[in-house]
C-alpha cells in the first residue's frame, strides 16, 4: 500500500530516542511490513516545547525504511522578532494548528496525490484528523483516524469546556472507515461513542504496545548496579515519576508531598524524567518549598535507559488529572514495580487498590502522603505489588509487534475490501 499519512507531530517530542515512543513505533512497523509512508507534516510539530515565546528547534527527521518525509514551514508568532507575553503565545499555537495546519497540510498533500497512488489516508490525531476531513471532500480514499487518547471526557459536561475544544469535537465527528483510539485511560471509546455514533463498528480501542523484551524486573544485584550508574545512595527510599512536564500530568503533587513525607521518611528522593513546558515551574516549586536536594530533575531520558530508573528505584508516581495509564505506568508494571496512582479516568481498570498498585483518590494529599509513608516502611509490600503487577502485564499487555501487527491487519483489510 502507499498511504498518506497527516501527521502535526514531531516523531519524537523531545530529542530523538526521548518521548512517547508511539509514532516512531507505528512508522517503522509499517514501513518494515513494506507499505510505503508518505509523512505530511511541520517542520517543527505541535508536540515541541520551548520558552513562551520562542520557537523551538525543530527535530531531524529518522531515517525509516519506507517512510518519506514532507515537511512544510507552518508561520507563527513566536517567529518574530519580538516578545510576546505567555497567553498571545499559546493562542498562536492553538490558532496555528487548529486552523493553519490542516489547510497548509491538505495543500502539501494534495501535491502527493496528483504525483502518487496513494491508497489510503492515515490521519495521526486531532490536527491530522482535520486535515483529512479537508481532503476527504475531494479524494473519497479509505480513510483510518488514530487518537493517542482524548482529553474530551471532562469536557462533555462541560458546555463551556465543549466549545473551547471545538478543534477535538470536531476531530472526533469527522466521518472515517476505521477508528484506532488508545486505550489510555482517558475513555476515547465512550467519547466517541457519545460525539460520533456513525463511528460504532468501526473503533479499535487498544492500549499501546511495550518492548515487553526490555521490560525486566528488578533485583538486589540489579538494584545496586542501577544505582551506582545513576548516583543514587545505596539507602535512599527513591520514588520516581516519568512524563512529559505538562500541567495536567500533575508532577508538582508529588513535589508538594516532600515536606510533609521528609521528616518521616528523611532518605526519600524523588526522580522526576522527562521534560517539558511545566519543569521550570517544578524546579521553582521545589526551591520554594525548600525540597530541592530531594528532587532530581533528569531531563529527557532516552527510551532504552527508561529501564534502569525503574530498575534502581522503589516506587513509581502517577499523579496525572485525566488519567494515569500512560505507556510509563505500564512500563513500571511490567518492570514490576510497586505503583502509587490517583483514581481518576479508567486507572481503576488497570490498577487495583491493594493487588497490582495503590490507588489514592485524587485531591487528598494527607493520603498521599500516607501512603507513600506507609509503602517506604513495608518492603515486603512493595514486593507482593510489584510482582502482582507484572503478573497482570505479562498476561494482558501486547509488546509493539503484537499491537501493530494487530492494526496494520485492520488496515490491509480495509484497504482490500475496497
Amino acid at each position: 500500500m502507499n498511504i498518506l499519512m497527516l501527521c502535526a507531530l514531531d516523531v519524537w517530542s523531545l530529542a530523538e530516542g526521548m518521548g512517547a515512543p508511539t509514532l516512531d513505533r507505528t512508522l517503522r512497523a509499517y514501513g518494515q511490513r513494506g507499505h510505503r509512508m508518505f509523512v505530511v507534516s511541520p517542520s517543527l510539530g505541535a508536540n515541541r516545547f520551548g520558552p513562551p515565546g520562542h520557537l523551538p528547534q525543530g527535530e531531524g527527521r529518522p531515517e525509516i525504511a519506507n517512510v518519506s518525509f514532507h515537511t512544510f514551514h507552518l508561520p507563527s508568532l513566536a517567529g518574530l522578532p519580538l516578545r510576546f507575553p505567555g497567553l498571545v503565545a499559546k493562542a498562536d499555537q492553538k490558532l496555528r494548528f487548529a486552523l493553519l495546519f490542516p489547510a497548509l497540510a491538505a495543500r502539501q498533500a494534495e501535491r502527493i496525490l496528483l504525483s502518487q497512488t496513494i491508497d489510503l489516508l492515515y490521519a495521526y490525531e486531532v490536527h491530522g484528523v482535520l486535515t483529512a476531513r479537508l481532503l476527504r471532500r475531494r479524494y473519497r480514499l479509505p480513510t483510518v483516524a488514530r487518537f493517542q487518547g482524548t482529553v474530551m471526557h471532562p469536557a462533555l459536561s462541560s458546555r463551556l469546556a465543549y466549545y473551547r475544544k471545538y478543534e477535538e469535537v470536531l476531530a472526533l465527528r469527522t466521518p472515517a472507515d476505521l477508528y484506532v483510539m488508545t486505550d489510555d485511560g482517558t475513555r476515547g471509546d465512550k467519547v466517541l461513542a457519545r460525539l460520533n455514533p456513525a463511528s460504532k463498528g468501526r473503533v479499535r480501542f487498544w492500549r499501546n504496545g511495550l518492548d515487553l523484551d526490555h521490560l525486566t524486573p528488578s533485583s538486589v544485584a540489579k538494584r545496586a548496579a542501577a544505582r551506582r550508574a545513576l548516583g543514587l545512595p545505596a539507602d535512599a527510599f527513591v520514588m520516581m515519576t516519568a512524563s512529559r512536564l505538562a500541567l495536567w500530568k500533575r508532577v508538582d503533587r508529588a513535589v508538594r508531598a516532600l515536606p510533609h513525607l521528609l521528616p518521616q521518611v528523611p532518605q526519600a528522593l524523588l526522580l522526576v524524567l522527562g521534560d517539558g513546558e511545566e519543569r521550570a515551574n517544578l524546579e521553582s516549586l521545589a526551591r520554594d518549598l525548600g525540597v530541592a536536594d530531594a528532587v532530581r530533575f533528569e531531563g529527557a531520558v532516552p527510551q532504552r535507559d527508561v529501564v534502569g530508573y525503574m530498575h534502581a528505584a522503589d516506587l513509581f508516581l502517577a499523579l496525572a488529572d485525566l488519567s494515569n495509564v500512560g505507556n510509563p505506568l505500564l512500563e513500571a508494571m511490567a518492570c514490576g514495580m510497586a505503583i502509587l496512582t490517583l483514581n481518576v479516568g479508567d486507572t481503576a481498570d488497570l490498577v487495583r487498590d491493594g493487588e497490582t498498585g495503590c490507588l489514592l483518590p485524587a485531591g487528598d494529599e494527607r493520603a498521599l502522603v500516607e501512603a507513600i509513608v506507609r509503602l517506604a516502611g513495608e518492603p515486603e509490600l512493595r514486593r507482593r505489588l510489584g510482582r502482582a503487577a507484572r503478573r497482570h502485564a505479562k498476561a494482558h499487555f501486547w509488546s509493539w509487534e503484537e499491537r501493530l501487527a494487530a492494526e496494520i491487519e485492520e488496515v490491509e483489510q480495509l484497504v482490500g475490501g475496497e
